[in-house]
């Protein structure tokens, strides 16, 4: 058997995993059938089998009488897993007729279908039940917390059926198992809509990996819910696998505060701990003194300029940044004039790659990619900055997210199209020459490829997945293209060398 990880116990991170043997990147570490999957606390009504959503009716299972399901023809099919099982049936029925359990009161506790399927395994599946029940919950310090008190619905409800062995603490125990270990699943898409409600899984063995910032593992889960985790960089025999619990794309406050509150503790991997994120100054502004300076704050709580020294108070950094956040909120994400202006005027007061900038810019870059789609003739102007803007963004995304990324291979992909898409126009108006276009082609074949190494990686049927699909078509597409302008060159009686194998390089790229 060939063992890629062991679970080891550490007083630090309890129960975690480390590589058995030395993983290459893009090696898969291992699948996870999830214990459970169901509704977050604010998902609207869906079906307690399949969980597509309930958009304005439903009918109730004829066995059971309880459970909303999908109307007219019911789920789709086939179903790798019907979540309202006969086990569950049977349960419901039972509760049906001694405690007066009915569909409404499922419609109104949709929130708690989690904890309660989750309690229901301790006795259809009671080993598994007590691999759930080691997991880490912090229960301690939810205690008597406004978390705590969210949940006495859930726990009135879960009582209210009088289920053998279950009372309050088991509720909230459950409950906080689910809240800390818990990751996102996108549950089946709306048919014609294509949208989805974003579900909460949890996965036995991937919940005892270990949080870093910098994660050295890659997730994905699939439209049968089946959890792959693969090394998104090399790992050598012994190393801890890890998994960042939280946004690569946030800065440091951020990241720490989501892990406070969901996962209650504090980071010190080394990203953390840097004041300067890896040398991308991602929570940084401008200094105002000598306005050449980045301000970070230092290990001491200090927010300092590294060109001139000066040091600034908190208050006044949080306020800066807090104006910043809030101008973002209330512009229209979808106007490129809009986020140009957003652009432009932030980046006199914060770093060049803030994360509140890094974000605007992805968004640009996807409203400029859909105009270029939707132009029957996209001007120059708007490639070109469209090339810019991914440009800006990769070095960042290589640093906080090395190895294998969907936002590397995205950003990757979105900027191979803008190379072809410009390099093409101006070919076609006879700007550039044969051997200058051929040039760009290979500089975009290179991303391209980069990219589709990492989405082979992704289910078929997530839309990462799906663009790779687009990317092997347009790889073809791609060398179709690169075959007919050398037939070109060639018919004009040259020969092509690559840009890297000439004597006098070309100077730089389009």
């Amino acid at each position: 058997m060939n063992i890629r990880y062991e679970v080891l116990r550490s007083d630090k991170l309890g129960r975690y995993l480390v590589a058995a043997k030395d993983l290459k990147a893009g090696e898969k570490i291992l699948s996870d059938e999830p214990f459970v999957i169901g509704p977050s606390s604010d998902t609207s009504l869906v079906c307690h089998n399949c969980y597509l959503p309930l958009i304005s009716k439903f009918i109730v299972c004829k066995s059971c009488a309880v459970a909303p399901l999908c109307p007219d023809e019911g789920c789709p099919q086939p179903l790798t897993y019907n979540w309202h099982s006969k086990s569950e049936c049977e349960i419901f029925k039972t509760l049906k007729l001694t405690k007066g359990l009915n569909p409404m009161v499922m419609v109104q506790n949709v929130g708690s279908l989690i904890i309660l399927r989750s309690i229901l395994k301790k006795k259809t599946e009671p080993e598994a039940w007590e691999e759930f029940m080691q997991l880490e919950t912090h229960i301690e310090k939810r205690k008597n917390t406004s978390v705590w008190q969210y949940y006495q619905n859930t726990v009135k409800f879960i009582e209210s059926l009088d289920l053998d062995g279950v009372d309050t603490n088991l509720v909230q125990k459950v409950c906080a198992a689910v809240d800390v270990n818990s990751f996102d699943v996108r549950g089946p898409r709306i048919p014609v809509i294509g949208c989805s409600e974003i579900l909460r899984g949890i996965y036995l063995k991937t919940s005892l990996m270990a949080h870093d910032c910098v994660g050295n593992t890659h997730l994905s889960i699939n439209d049968n819910n089946l959890l792959v985790c693969h090394a998104r960089i090399d790992i050598k025999k012994g190393d801890i696998i890890y998994f960042n619990y939280t946004d690569p794309l946030k800065g440091t406050k951020l990241r720490q505060q989501h892990l406070l509150v969901g996962k209650y503790f504090k980071c010190t991997c080394h990203r953390c701990l840097d004041s300067t994120e890896l040398g991308t100054y991602l929570s940084s502004v401008l200094c105002s003194e000598c306005k050449i300076g980045l301000v970070s704050m230092n290990k001491n709580g200090i927010w300092v300029c590294n060109n001139c020294k000066k040091d600034y108070a908190q208050t006044h950094i949080d306020k800066k940044i807090q104006g910043c956040s809030d101008k973002f909120d209330v512009i229209n994400k979808k106007d490129e004039k809009e986020l140009e202006e957003y652009i432009r005027n932030v980046s006199l007061l914060l770093a060049p790659n803030h994360y509140l900038l890094l974000e605007a810019k992805q968004r640009l870059a996807g409203v400029l990619r859909d105009l270029i789609s939707r132009e029957t003739r996209p001007t120059k102007k708007v490639m070109r900055r469209k090339l810019q803007l991914c440009n800006e963004l990769l070095p960042v995304i290589e640093k906080l997210i090395p190895g294998i990324s969907r936002t590397k291979a995205i950003t990757m992909y979105e900027l191979h199209a803008a190379m072809v898409q410009l390099a093409r126009k101006m070919f076609d108006g006879r700007e550039i020459t044969g051997l200058a276009y051929m040039d760009e082609l290979l500089h975009a074949e290179t991303y391209l490829k980069r990219a589709l190494e990492m989405l082979f990686i992704e289910p078929g049927n997530s839309p990462e997945g799906e663009l790779c699909a687009k990317a092997l078509e347009e790889y073809r597409a791609l060398k179709a293209t690169m075959n007919s302008v050398l037939d070109g060159i060639h018919a004009e009686g040259k020969t092509y060398v690559n840009a890297a194998d000439r004597e006098t390089p070309s100077q730089g790229h389009i």
